[in-house]
């Protein structure tokens, strides 16, 4: 006979999701610059990791984005859809996130719900944790961020801007920062105005692109006054 636990509050999945993003995704663009002082004739593998490093430091500001914009249920509903895929061993990653919004959203309908409910018995449906209006009925994206939905345009310009500001911090090739921070101010701009979700998101990228702008002028200045001496 299958134990059933209590419904689990979700917050040891977000923790460890943010803990580990931020450490691969830092670790992976520190590990990028040493191979590129090591192998300096080898590039290519250390913008390969420094690429990755980077999808994972974005994947770490939408996570610390998403968590800190729910409420207590909702990042509960959102861990218990995902950990009911990972108990699955489906694999598909795509219908484990589509189902994990819409339980955190309260648009799953019970079908759904009892479908992934079945997948892992012993992990309750955590409908009984503190109550929120998506609790009550009142689904989450029609009182929170009621503009339109600019999250992955945001996330886009936010890997633009990292990535600028990774080649800007290289000194033979800080010029490549420029159109990568050109590109996600605009992207920035778009998903910051209207008011909407994503627009976090998108003031994060704005702020990476103008600290990547910056870098890329201080050593512009450097090489100008440098040619002049």
């Amino acid at each position: 006979m299958t134990k059933v636990a209590g419904p689990r509050s979700g917050n040891g999945y977000w923790g460890t999701q943010i803990v580990v993003t931020a450490l691969l995704g830092a670790g992976s663009v520190a590990a990028s610059y040493v191979l590129l002082v090591v192998k300096p004739d080898e590039p290519g593998g250390a913008v390969l990791i420094a690429l990755i490093g980077i999808a994972l430091l974005t994947t770490f500001a939408w996570t610390v984005d998403t968590a800190t914009r729910s409420t207590p249920l909702e990042r509960a509903l959102f861990a218990w859809a995902i950990m009911q895929h990972e108990a699955a061993g489906h694999g598909n990653d795509a219908l484990a996130m589509s189902d994990a919004a819409r339980a955190r959203d309260g648009t799953l309908d019970a079908y759904r719900i009892r479908t992934l409910q079945a997948l892992r018995p012993g992990n309750p449906y955590p409908s009984h944790l503190p109550v929120s209006d998506a609790a009550r009925g009142e689904p989450a994206a029609a009182r929170r961020d009621t503009g339109p939905d600019r999250t992955r345009l945001a996330l886009a310009a936010l890997f633009l801007a990292l990535t600028g500001l990774y080649f800007s911090c290289i000194p033979p090739v800080f010029i490549l920062g420029w159109p990568f921070q050109l590109a996600a101010s605009i992207m920035a701009v778009f998903a910051i105005v209207p008011r909407g979700r994503g627009r976090r998101l998108g003031i994060a990228a704005a702020s990476v692109s103008v600290l990547g702008t910056l870098v890329t002028l201080v050593l512009l200045l450097v090489r100008i006054l440098q040619a002049l001496t």
